[in-house]
């Protein structure tokens, strides 16, 4: 889909997995390319919505419905930052009026964009056997939405069919493991039903992440029950569910939703329930969505993706779906509590893909990922601190700060850091934190050289804004010494000007020079001389720049213009003085 700026969005393939080599890798060009995205939008926070499960579940078709919702809002927005809007009055389940087409399924046309062949404008679907996704794809175009009140980067992943028929249970768990630490809703969409062995899928990751966890824990200064679970949301979604009366209204059918969810994951309805204990360990959310069968016309290989196709009860309930999906346990993505950022996203993203590299994860290479991970978050975390708090006090010096009350600012906001860092999640034992840390204060002081080397300018600067009028006492000087020989011994009209021009450079004068001094005060004579080369050097560049400027000024207007301006220089003069207007005289002024 093309953009205002001219952008072509597409869906790129950020991680490729390789069968025969069982290799798990980053395609370093689509990464590059989200990378740019993300820091055009200027949203500091990500969140990401990620949609796996066994192929031919149509998970690329539900993507392509999420993309014509968000495309759809970010239309009504402008260019503005997205926001949900009011779903509009529709008939209640149940009667007989059939449910109307949502105004987002059909602003964009007819047809949905995954469905033709040679797709861009959406994540590729088809109808029939054959699968389309290879790897774990998202969308180039990061969505700007308000999250919790705040904008953030909204990005949507497709993944393929992890325990489809081709993966063996280790990659499977690769698939699902990588999702699971980038996404901030993950949504496992699994067909009819949810049954056991979907779950117990599930628990082969669960087993060596909650291994790794209680390793890494070991030797960390926080107990686990004070670190936030390392998951966020989990949606069950389920296709093809045939459970539905036809005359239940949508409470009825949620309350069924809601139960079959309960049998499998709530360890309190669950007889073998190790599985369940350990999802609500690990995820903050759980929910349970059912969809109903799309139709018959969905299925065909030859379907391009008509929404009039859709059958209407899917439709009702899609529509449902997709606006809990953007405001119901979303949130931006954190890795322990901590915040991911659009500058770390593609960090941490190649630490995890590093972690699962041979496409068979372990509790020790998910320990070391996620320690990367809560490194890097702890160390951005406490630099933007840092850099805020120093931001923020070097603006109130506009001239700059002494030497001596930078460094000792410097000294400040160091420890504040460091008490802010010591409250940082960190996985690993004293010596992963004290690296951590090391690495953070090394960078640190970096930042104080170049705060401190700016700093410097702008006291060899402190003078220069005073620039353009010393330039006009200057001028006004040279004018009151050609007038002393010229025209002051036999005009009086000179002489008054003589006198106007001598208290207007006096005055400048005066005023700049009670500045330099003050700058002499406080940071010595070495300063104030920089300072006042500093101010020569900027009158000498605003002389050629006027310069230039008054070779495209005519002579006439020039005339004209100085008659005017010495006409109201002497009234003003007069009414100052209360002298009387004098034609003429002679005589020298007197200063």
């Amino acid at each position: 889909m093309g953009a205002a700026d001219g952008e072509r969005y597409g869906a790129l393939q950020l991680v490729t997995l390789n069968m025969k080599e069982k290799k798990v890798e980053v395609n370093e060009d689509a990464l590059g390319r989200l990378e740019k995205n993300l820091r055009k939008v200027g949203a500091q926070k990500v969140a990401v919505v990620s949609v796996m499960g066994a192929f031919r579940t149509g998970k690329s078709f539900l993507l392509d419905l999420f993309l014509r919702h968000l495309r759809y809002e970010k239309k009504l927005s402008g260019d503005g930052v997205a926001e949900p809007q009011p779903q509009a009055e529709v008939p209640e389940r149940g009667g007989d009026e059939a449910y109307p087409l949502p105004a987002w399924m059909t602003d964009a046309g007819s047809t949905i964009e995954g469905g033709a062949e040679g797709a861009e404008d959406g994540f590729r679907f088809k109808g029939g056997m054959d699968h389309c996704t290879e790897g774990i794809w998202v969308w180039s175009e990061p969505f700007v939405r308000k999250v919790n009140g705040e904008p953030v980067a909204l990005l949507l992943m497709d993944t393929q069919g992890a325990w489809d028929g081709n993966m063996t249970k280790e990659q499977s768990a690769t698939i699902f493991g990588l999702t699971a630490l980038i996404s901030s809703k993950q949504i496992y969409n699994i067909n009819m039903q949810i049954q056991e062995d979907k779950v117990e899928n599930l628990a082969y990751f669960m087993t060596f992440a909650q291994a790794a966890l209680r390793k890494a824990m070991q030797g960390c200064s926080k107990q686990p029950g004070d670190i936030e679970k390392p998951f966020q949301s989990l949606d069950f979604l389920v296709r093809d569910w045939a459970n539905f009366e036809d005359d239940w209204t949508m409470e009825q059918c949620k309350e069924q939703m809601n139960k079959h969810l309960d049998k499998h994951v709530n360890p309190d309805k669950v007889v073998e329930n190790g599985t369940a204990e350990s999802l609500q360990r690990m995820f903050d959310r759980i929910g349970c969505h059912c969809l109903p069968h799309p139709g018959l016309k969905i299925q065909k290989a030859a379907w391009s993706g008509t929404v009039t196709d859709i059958d209407r009860d899917f439709i009702r309930f899609i529509d449902d779906y997709v606006r809990e999906v953007f405001t119901v346990g979303l949130t931006p993505k954190k890795i322990l509590g901590s915040d991911l950022s659009t500058e770390t996203f593609p960090l941490v993203l190649r630490t995890f893909v590093q972690a699962f590299h041979d496409a068979a994860p372990a509790a020790m290479s998910f320990t070391q990922a996620m320690t990367s991970a809560t490194v890097l978050l702890a160390k951005e975390k406490a630099l933007k601190s840092y850099t805020m708090k120093m931001d923020e006090q070097t603006a109130k010096a506009k001239r700059g700060m002494e030497p001596a009350k930078m460094e000792e600012l410097h000294r400040e906001l160091s420890k504040d850091v460091e008490e802010e860092f010591k409250n940082v999640t960190i996985l690993g034992d004293d010596k992963a934190r004290d690296s951590a840390w090391e690495s953070i204060h090394e960078r640190l002081g970096t930042l104080y050289k170049q705060y401190s080397e700016e700093n410097d300018r702008r006291l060899e600067k402190a003078l220069i804004a005073f620039g353009n009028i010393a330039l006009i006492a200057a001028l006004l000087f040279v004018l009151d010494r050609v007038s002393d020989w010229t025209c002051d011994w036999w005009s009086q009209t000179c002489r008054d000007l003589s006198k106007l021009m001598f208290m207007a450079y006096f005055g400048i004068a005066a005023y700049v020079g009670f500045f330099a001094y003050r700058l002499y005060s406080e940071r010595g004579g070495l300063a104030a001389s920089a300072a006042s080369m500093e101010l020569w050097k900027e009158v000498m560049r605003l002389c050629g720049v006027y310069v230039e400027l008054g070779k495209t000024v005519k002579m006439k207007d020039v005339v004209e213009f100085s008659k005017k301006s010495t006409t109201l220089m002497q009234e003003t003069l007069q009414q100052l003085s209360g002298d009387k207007p004098i034609p003429g005289g002679e005589g020298k002024k007197d200063k």
